[in-house]
């Protein structure tokens, strides 16, 4: 899924990364890589233990934005999520960013039979 990563600061600035995110329900918060997080200058926020399908570990924790454009004829804003306080995913995974359970709860998601998948919010 396209998604734009943002600083937290300042809150009018769009300008973000462009990249591609993995929608994860299992995961119960939302990350970013290392080349995502240095190419926007996030701010590191001491480690934390963090479960993963890996086991247990400690991960750098990160306050970032994230926006998704809205799909329609007019040029439009992103939505944007405010404050989220994610971690730093290691430098094997293969997207730039996942989208957890943080993020998703806040939206309604659905997928058709055929696998077209959906994700409102707002």
């Amino acid at each position: 899924m396209p998604v734009i990563i943002l600083p937290p600061q300042p809150t009018t600035d769009f300008s973000g990364f462009s990249g591609t995110a993995l929608l994860d329900t299992g995961a119960t918060v939302s990350a970013v890589t290392p080349r995502v997080s240095k190419a926007i200058g996030l701010s590191r926020h001491g480690k934390r233990l963090l479960g993963s399908a890996q086991g247990l570990g400690h991960a750098e924790r990160l306050i970032f934005r994230l926006g998704f454009q809205l799909v329609g004829d007019a040029p439009s804003f992103p939505f944007v999520f405010e404050e989220v306080i994610g971690f730093e995913l290691t430098d094997s995974f293969q997207l730039d960013a996942l989208i957890g359970m943080d993020i998703l709860r806040q939206c309604d998601f659905s997928m058709s039979r055929k696998g077209r998948c959906r994700l409102t919010f707002g």
